[in-house]
């Protein structure tokens, strides 16, 4: 072991994974990335250098994306339909993404839907805890199934699931959507050790508040409070979507390949707040 250490010059800022490509032209696949967070990813993917596929199950705003990205990063995208909680309809989606790209390097497990129903357990419709977790879960794995083998064989393959700050700071009445995003978590740690071997990192995005054109327009329906979210969060504002898009490229850097099985939180550190009520802006005087 220290004789194959010796052989590298750790000091150059060489990479420690021999031969590993840059990101031009390596393949990125992101999931429900035709608005949202996964758009911006997908934007900041082409921006450096891969070629894009934008999975959504709204084809016609996947091709839209695509073609916006493409226009405005100079970049490679195109759009593939795909029920992302059927394994059949990913199969095809990954097909073409192979034919016309080549093979996946990068998987972004994005795709999900907000807790539509709020309430006790007892009134929680089996069907929406079911399609909860299909979209989120069973999402996740049917695209990591899809492209690892091929990350195998090029000794190379980052993936990375977008879980939610409500993964480790769980919220009540929404029993389903804090599920299916812990259970992310549980995904990303055991396929992380299940290809460490392999030239494989797996790691998971937990993003905070994010202002996202979904959440925007719930706020000017006055479903939530834009303003109270913002003073909730220790830095006194929204996330934006570039800034998660931002932290997955980081992940999915050649250089990040001694990060696995890793958490990343981008929440403006709400999830470490212990009292909400606290006046951050304010700090009590010494004799209080």
């Amino acid at each position: 072991m220290l004789a194959e250490i010796s052989r590298l010059d750790i000091t150059s800022g060489q990479d420690w994974d021999q031969g590993v490509p840059n990101s031009t032209g390596k393949v990125v696949v992101v999931t429900g990335a035709a608005t949202g967070i996964g758009h911006a990813i997908a934007k900041r993917f082409a921006a450096d250098g891969y070629r894009v596929a934008i999975v959504d199950l709204d084809e016609e705003s996947a091709c839209a994306a695509a073609a916006s990205i493409a226009e405005e990063t100079g970049g490679s995208a195109l759009a593939a339909f795909a029920d992302v909680a059927e394994f059949e309809s990913c199969c095809a989606a990954h097909d073409r993404i192979v034919s016309e790209f080549g093979p996946v390097s990068v998987l972004v497990n994005n795709a999900g839907i907000m807790a539509q129903r709020l309430g006790r357990i007892e009134a929680l419709p089996p069907e929406h805890f079911d399609q909860l977790l299909a979209i989120h879960v069973r999402g996740a794995v049917n695209w990591a199934r899809l492209v690892t083998s091929a990350m195998r064989d090029a000794q190379f393959g980052r993936i990375i699931n977008i879980s939610s700050g409500n993964a480790k700071l769980a919220v009540p009445y929404r029993l389903a959507y804090v599920t299916a995003k812990k259970a992310i978590l549980g995904i990303t740690e055991a396929l992380a050790l299940e290809t460490a071997r392999d030239g494989i990192t797996v790691n998971a995005i937990l993003p905070g508040y994010i202002a996202t054109q979904t959440l925007l327009d719930r706020a000017d329906a006055g479903i939530l409070d834009k303003d109270s979210f913002a003073e909730r969060t220790p830095v006194g504002r929204w996330g934006r979507p570039d800034e998660i898009a931002r932290a997955a490229a980081f992940l999915a850097d050649a250089d990040s390949g001694f990060i696995t099985g890793s958490t990343l939180v981008v929440d403006g550190g709400i999830t470490i707040r212990g009292d909400p009520d606290e006046d951050l802006s304010h700090p009590p005087s010494p004799k209080s």
